[in-house]
C-alpha cells in the first residue's frame, strides 16, 4: 500500500493534474485492466493496439478505482466522448505506458533496486539461457549441495522464486508491468539475490520492464521475426537495444558491476547493439564493459581470438552427441571443459551467453560447469517425449525461420537406420501463426521442404485468420524448395501429430515445432488448452493401443 501523492512523485513525464485529493489517498494496487480494478486501485489508461484504456475511466470509477493516469486531457476525453467521473483524480502523463510501470516499482518499493538484474533479450534462446543463468546463480548463492540458492527468474514460460514455481500466463511474452514488480518484490521478500528477467520486443516497446534497474543486458541473437507488430527489421532490434540503452539509465549498485553481453557471430545483433552502447556512452560520457561471445572450433583459432580482443568468451572443440554434448569454454579468466544434457549448436551459444554473464558477476569456472551440467533443459526447448516407443519424438518451440532451421539441423544427425538398414526420416509437424508475420510462412515451408524428409502442416494460433491460407502459403514453399518433397496438410493439429506418429519406423525422429511449453492455441479470439506433449503422449498410446498404425505415409 503507497500514497497517491507519494506515487505520482515518482512517476515522469506528469503534464497535469485534475480533481487532486485534499488529503492522502491510499493506493492497494496497480492496474491497467479495468476488470482487475478493485477498491483502492490506481487505474492506468493505456491506448492499445485494438482498444483505448481511456474508454473505460468511468468503468475503473465504479469498482472502486481513487485515482486514475492517462495521456489524454479531460478535454480531449470529452472530444471523444470518454466519461471522466467528476471526483476521480486524474493524472495526464506523457507515456501511460511507462507510467504503469514506474507507479507499480514505486508501489513496491522499487525491488529491483535490492537486486542484480539481469536482462536476456534475442529472438532465439531467450528462455533456455535465461535458465542457465538462473542454475548458475543457483550453485553460486546455495547455502548446501541440493539446496535452493538465492535467485529468482521470470521467462515467458514461468516465474520462480527461489525454486518455487509460478505460471505467467497461457502465451508467450514478458508480463505486464505490475506482474513483473510484483515478481520483484517477491523475490526481494525471499530474500533474492539476483533476479534474471527475460525480455522479449514486445515487452521493451511496451515499457513493461521500463521501471526495472539492470545490471547485466545479454542477447541471444536477432532474427527474422515480430515484423508484423514493429513494421521493420530496423524496428525490431531497436527494440532489443531498449534493454542496453537502460544499462545507462539505470543507478550503479554498490559492488554490482553492470556489463552489455554480446553475441560476436550474430551479423543480425552484434553491430546494432555495439552502436546503441557507444551513443549512449556519447551522450552520458560512461562507458560499460562489454562480453562478447562466440565460436571457433578450431583451437588455435579460439585462442587467437581471445588474444586479440575480439571474443572475451569462445567455445571450441565441441563435440556433439545424442545425450550429451561437450566443449571447452576459454575466457580470460581461463579454460574449463563444460558438459550438457542440452543437444546443439544453438545451446552451445545459449550456454556461452549464460557463461559470459555470470563471469561478468564475478562468478568461477566451477561454479559455471556445475550450473551448466544440472539444467537439464525446459519444458518445449528439445524436449523429449519417451512412451517407450522405438525412435525419437521431440517437441520444440522453434516458430520462426531461423529458430527451424536450426532445430531441423540439430535433429538430423539423431536420425538413425532402421532394421534393414534403410535410412531413417525425420517427420517435421509445424504451422504459423495468424496474425503475425506474413512473410515467414512461406520461408518455413521452404526450410521444412529442404530439411525434413516429411513435412506434417498444421495449425498454430490461426487466430481470426483463415487457416487454408496460412496452411496454403506453407505448401508453397515446401514445393519452392523441393517439388518432390512429401508433405501432408492436416489443419486439426492433435490429427497432425497423431499422423506423424502413425507413419514414424524405427530409426525415425518425430518432432513438433512452435508450440513449446505453451498451453492455449487460438482460434478466432479465444484461447483453447492445448499442449504439444500431452497430444504426442496420446498419439504414442493410442498407437501402441493399436488405434494407429505403425508405418502409415
Amino acid at each position: 500500500m503507497s500514497n497517491l501523492r507519494e506515487l505520482i512523485h515518482h512517476i515522469s513525464g506528469v503534464q497535469d493534474i485534475w480533481a487532486e485529493p485534499a488529503g492522502a489517498v491510499a493506493v492497494t494496487q496497480v492496474t491497467a485492466d479495468s476488470r482487475a480494478v478493485t477498491p483502492g486501485s490506481l487505474f492506468v489508461a493505456v491506448k492499445g493496439g485494438t482498444t483505448d484504456g481511456h474508454r473505460y475511466l468511468a468503468d475503473a470509477a465504479r469498482r472502486g478505482a481513487v485515482a486514475a493516469l492517462g495521456t489524454a486531457s479531460p478535454d480531449e476525453l470529452a472530444a471523444q466522448e470518454f466519461d471522466l467521473p467528476g471526483g476521480l483524480a486524474y493524472v495526464q502523463v506523457e507515456n501511460s505506458r511507462v507510467a504503469l510501470a514506474e507507479a507499480a516499482a514505486a508501489l513496491h518499493g522499487f525491488p529491483s533496486r535490492d537486486l542484480t538484474v539481469i536482462g536476456v533479450t534475442g529472438t532465439d534462446g531467450k528462455t533456455t539461457t535465461s535458465t542457465l543463468i538462473e542454475s548458475i546463480l543457483n550453485v553460486a548463492t546455495r547455502p548446501a549441495p541440493g539446496e535452493i540458492g538465492a535467485v529468482g527468474v521470470i521467462t515467458t514460460v514461468a516465474a520462480r522464486i527461489r525454486g518455487q514455481e509460478i505460471d505467467t500466463g497461457l502465451h508467450v511474452t514478458t508480463p505486464d508491468a505490475p506482474e513483473v514488480q510484483h515478481f520483484l518484490a517477491q523475490m526481494r521478500d525471499a530474500g533474492c539475490r539476483y533476479a534474471v528477467v527475460e525480455s522479449t520486443s514486445h515487452g521493451l516497446d511496451q515499457g513493461r520492464v521500463a521501471a526495472v534497474d539492470f545490471d547485466i543486458a545479454a542477447v541471444t541473437n536477432i532474427t527474422h521475426e515480430h515484423l508484423d507488430y514493429h513494421g521493420t527489421r530496423q524496428a525490431y532490434v531497436q527494440a532489443k537495444a531498449l534493454l542496453f540503452r537502460s544499462l545507462y539509465a539505470s543507478p550503479g549498485k554498490p559492488g554490482v558491476a553492470r556489463c552489455a553481453v554480446l553475441n560476436a557471430d550474430d551479423a543480425g545483433s552484434y553491430g546494432a547493439l555495439s552502436e546503441a552502447l557507444a551513443d549512449e556512452a556519447h551522450h552520458t560520457g560512461t562507458t560499460l564493459p562489454v562480453r562478447a561471445y562466440g565460436l571457433r572450433m578450431n583451437p588455435r583459432a579460439a585462442q587467437e581470438s581471445l588474444a586479440a580482443g575480439d571474443l572475451d568468451v569462445v567455445a571450441t572443440d565441441v563435440r556433439y552427441a545424442p545425450q550429451q554434448t561437450h566443449f571447452m569454454l576459454l575466457c580470460r579468466e581461463g579454460e574449463f571443459a563444460i558438459a550438457t544434457p542440452l543437444i546443439g549448436e544453438f545451446n552451445v551459444y545459449n550456454i556461452l551467453c549464460a557463461a559470459a554473464v555470470a563471469l561478468a558477476l564475478g562468478l568461477t569456472p566451477e561454479q559455471i560447469q556445475q550450473g551448466v551440467a544440472e539444467m537439464q533443459g525446459v519444458s518445449g526447448r528439445m524436449e523429449r517425449i519417451d512412451a517407450g516407443q522405438e525412435f525419437l519424438v521431440v517437441v520444440d518451440f522453434a516458430h520462426s525461420p531461423a529458430s527451424l532451421e536450426r532445430a531441423l539441423h540439430t535433429l538430423r544427425p539423431l536420425v538413425g537406420r532402421g532394421p534393414g538398414g534403410e535410412p531413417g526420416r525425420l517427420i517435421a509437424v509445424f504451422g504459423c501463426a495468424g496474425l503475425r508475420d506474413r512473410e515467414k510462412r512461406g520461408r518455413m515451408g521452404e526450410i521444412g521442404g529442404r530439411l525434413a524428409d516429411v513435412t506434417v502442416i498444421t495449425a498454430e494460433d490461426p487466430r481470426t485468420e483463415d487457416l487454408d491460407a496460412i496452411n496454403t502459403a506453407i505448401a508453397a514453399g515446401v514445393q519452392r524448395a523441393s517439388p518432390d518433397a512429401p508433405f501432408h496438410i492436416i489443419p486439426d493439429r492433435g490429427a497432425a501429430i497423431q499422423a506423424a506418429v502413425n507413419m514414424a519406423r524405427v530409426g525415425d525422429v518425430v518432432a513438433a515445432f512452435g508450440k513449446g511449453h505453451e498451453r492455449s492455441m487460438c482460434f478466432g479470439t479465444v484461447e483453447t488448452p492445448w499442449s504439444d506433449q500431452d497430444a504426442m503422449r496420446g498419439a504414442l498410446h493410442d498407437r501402441q493401443a493399436g488405434r494407429g498404425a505403425a508405418g502409415d505415409n
